[in-house]
């Protein structure tokens, strides 16, 4: 038994378990109840906190979001641990947390956020309060999450994978966590030692993530000359390939015939008299015969 069933549940996840006096203790103070009813249900959107370890850099605008969500419902719940969960495994991070909360969102984060911008109540989802026990398992929750669903940015993918590297410790070991080849988390990792400028090219879309991953695998002061190599030699006109000129032994039936003897300098006759059988003859060069056979 996980050492959150034996802990019990909270109001809002149904009817309470016996749970030790240290964990009612605190329950009581910071409301923060971790484990109950299956999921998924709902929760007021202000009693979850949202992550201070989000993978994103910039939530952006989440206009877009937030109207979905309230015009098209949410089709997939957020996955939280309880405000508890997370500060056992999180030591000295409940400054971080926003004040009131009893839950962190772990994946969904971007979610949570229009929701509330949207001015939607509740959220719908998922507790589970073994998304980690210490502060690398709960910050590869976060990132594994990310990275599957192709939501970062392309900086924040390679500072996202940068930081599960040091967790894996080699890039096949990474690689053969997230079921992935070792080249991709290479060439992932190559944009994190691009010029700062070349990163602003990247950020604004006016370079490629498939070309800078290539020009980050030079050495700064050589990136901008390579770059510009690659681009000159994608744009140059491709050749026309040489239209192949048939031989005349390439022909078929008669006329087929009648080049390859021409080829010998020789001629196909053909003659069809009323009456009679056609004819074909064949007239070829002999050579020192002075004539054709």
């Amino acid at each position: 038994m996980s050492k959150a069933s034996r802990l019990g549940a909270g109001s809002s996840f149904g009817q309470t378990q016996s749970i030790s006096a240290r964990r009612a203790a605190i329950n009581q103070v910071a409301a923060a109840p971790t484990e109950g009813a299956p999921p998924p249900v709902e929760l007021p959107v202000g009693a979850i906190s949202l992550n201070p370890d989000n993978p994103r850099s910039d939530l952006g605008d989440l206009t877009d979001l937030g109207n979905s969500l309230r015009d098209h419902g949410q089709k997939t719940a957020i996955s939280i641990m309880g405000r508890f969960a997370y500060l056992e495994g999180n030591p000295g991070r409940e400054d971080d947390l926003e004040p009131g909360t009893k839950y962190v969102v772990i994946d969904g984060n971007s979610r949570l956020a229009a929701a509330r911008e949207a001015g939607l109540t509740e959220i719908k989802v998922m507790l589970d309060d073994k998304l980690g026990s210490n502060p690398d398992e709960i910050l590869e929750s976060a990132l594994v999450a990310n990275i599957h669903r192709q939501e970062l940015n392309h900086l924040d993918e390679a500072r996202a994978l940068e930081q599960l590297l040091k967790i894996h410790g080699t890039q096949e070991a990474l690689a053969a966590r997230l079921h992935r080849s070792q080249g991709w988390v290479s060439q992932r990792l190559a944009l994190l030692t691009l010029t700062p400028s070349l990163k602003e090219k990247l950020q604004s879309g006016e370079e490629s993530a498939a070309t800078l991953r290539l020009v980050g695998k030079k050495k700064a002061e050589e990136q901008e000359a390579h770059l510009q190599q690659l681009k000159a030699t994608r744009t140059q006109k491709p050749r026309t390939p040489k239209q192949k000129t048939q031989s005349p032994a390439d022909g078929t039936g008669l006329q087929g015939v009648a080049d390859r003897l021409s080829v010998l300098d020789g001629v196909l006759v053909l003659s069809s008299p009323p009456g009679g059988p056609t004819v074909f003859r064949l007239e070829v060069p002999v050579p020192g015969a002075g004539g054709r056979a």
